[in-house]
């Protein structure tokens, strides 16, 4: 009895410690990033016309759909800015820390369910992830609680409807904040497939219907899924992020593997079946490769890794079992000793409430530009001459920032449409129509940034020569392990 007091206090307080590291500093409005940009265009639609629709007719269909009405409740309450449009990752944030706690405890036992937490609460990209207007930590969360179902369901002798509709909700909500949320299904009903086959034959029509509609609503993301199958290999890239940045996880997480399959216990399915699967998933389907689509399932790694810091000091104390003191003082040690390199390698937990975390920390993928003063001062110079026109190559940028159907033209390279459908402006495909916009037009601006490939041939070094540079940002905040520069030109002022 106060063992499991002990844990739930426990649990309570890495649950309000994951808070407070997860809030701290969020209220100072940092700006969006690009994608988060995305989800405040239709956060404020669905405020101003009661949907996640545009004045231009386009929208992204059940894509993030839930993300968008989250964000839109919150704002409702608190004001339309950064921090409310974010504001959901952080109860999704602390979720996934009672989640993992409770999978732990399922698959395992109580102190692996409150160590799994423990380190959850404080790693970096944990908390990070906690803090984007971005449907990935929800990802997390329904992606845990989805396989805490399915393994509860499993352990049951027959069939057991408690926990078949919770397993449910999880694919359904996640498939609602982001396409990936489909592999909580595809992975479920996989683990039931090759441990639970007798009760799949007994319901297969409605295993079959269920197919069928989640087919039929996204159908078109599982097209270009599948049509990509063949023509992409990312695995290259995973494994440099993980073996660079979180090698010591890795090792533990094998050594658990192997602790398990030795000891012949099923816990470690589940685990080995989430990362494999959404691995190859995300390495062979997916057209680019980001840390986030591999971010779902690190829970999983942070489980078996868990276990094998438990397990490593009772394995080297079996070795001395004639003196319970000296088993007792080997367990203790070994234990604190990996801990220690556990959380001290490669420096990717933090114990200290930080305003700031960079999402370029263990790979070089995202563009963390202070767009707030970028478009601030373009704001500024088309409010002094609204004869001005606005050129950029992103399209969501100017269309948060300044409005709807601000942004005149599009710098990216397409040959099938002439028009972009979230902003309404028109494609510049080539070096030869911006030289026709110049000239047609007195007055402009151009917005570009030096992250973007899809900019035609010959426009950035056009641009440098013959235009008056403006504006240079290269960062949001004061330390990032890169900078991404930003420049505003103009022509005519």
């Amino acid at each position: 009895m106060l063992k499991k007091k002990f844990n739930l206090l426990s649990i309570l307080f890495l649950l309000l410690l994951g808070f407070l590291y997860r809030i701290y500093g969020l209220n100072n409005n940092y700006s969006f990033w690009t994608d988060e940009n995305h989800v405040a265009i239709f956060v404020r639609a669905i405020l101003e016309r009661g949907n996640p629709i545009l004045n231009n007719g386009y929208s992204t269909g059940v894509y993030q759909l839930l993300q968008y009405w989250l964000s839109a409740v919150s704002s409702i309450f608190f004001g339309l800015n950064e921090f409310t449009v974010r504001s959901p990752s952080i109860i999704f944030g602390i979720l996934t820390i009672w989640g993992v706690y409770l999978l732990g405890k399922e698959l395992f036992n109580r102190n692996v369910g409150l160590l799994s937490a423990f380190l959850i609460s404080f790693l970096k990209i944990e908390i990070l992830w906690s803090r984007q207007a971005r449907p990935y930590q929800a990802l997390q969360f329904f992606f845990v609680l989805g396989a805490w179902f399915v393994y509860k369901l499993t352990k049951e002798e027959k069939f057991n409807w408690r926990y078949f509709p919770g397993f449910l909700a999880c694919g359904i909500l996640a498939s609602l904040m982001h396409g990936l949320g489909l592999v909580v299904f595809f992975i479920g009903f996989l683990y039931l497939l090759l441990f639970r086959f007798s009760w799949l034959k007994k319901w297969i029509l409605l295993t079959i219907l269920m197919a069928l509609i989640f087919g039929y609503f996204f159908k078109d993301l599982i097209f270009s899924v599948f049509s990509n199958f063949g023509d992409v290999n990312n695995l290259f890239y995973y494994r440099v992020f993980l073996l660079h940045n979180y090698p010591l996880l890795v090792l533990l997480s094998f050594i658990g593997f192997l602790f398990l399959f030795l000891q012949k216990r099923n816990s470690w399915q589940i685990p080995v079946l989430f990362l494999g699967v959404h691995g190859a998933i995300v390495s062979f389907f997916l057209d680019q490769p980001f840390t986030r689509y591999f971010y779902p399932v690190f829970p999983f790694l942070i489980l078996l890794s868990a276990f094998s810091l438990l397990e490593i000091p009772q394995y080297f104390s079996s070795f001395f079992k004639r003196s319970k003191y000296l088993v007792f003082i080997i367990q203790y040690m070994t234990f604190f000793a990996l801990i220690f390199l556990f959380i001290n390698f490669g420096h990717k937990f933090t114990f200290f409430p930080k305003q700031t975390f960079s999402l370029n920390e263990d790979m070089q993928e995202v563009p963390e530009v202070n767009w707030k003063k970028v478009y601030g001062f373009v704001d500024e110079k088309l409010k002094k001459d609204s004869d001005a026109i606005l050129i950029s190559n992103w399209n969501d940028l100017p269309v948060w920032y300044l409005g709807e159907g601000e942004l005149d033209y599009l710098l990216r390279k397409n040959d099938s449409i002439s028009k972009d459908a979230l902003s309404g402006s028109k494609f510049i495909p080539n070096l030869v129509e911006l030289k026709k916009i110049i000239n047609k037009d007195k007055k402009g601006l151009i917005v570009i940034d030096s992250w973007d490939d899809r900019v035609p041939d010959g426009i950035r070094g056009y641009i440098e020569r013959n235009l008056k540079k403006e504006l240079e940002v290269d960062r949001l905040y004061s330390v990032q392990p890169r900078y991404w520069l930003v420049e505003v030109y103009s022509w005519g002022f």
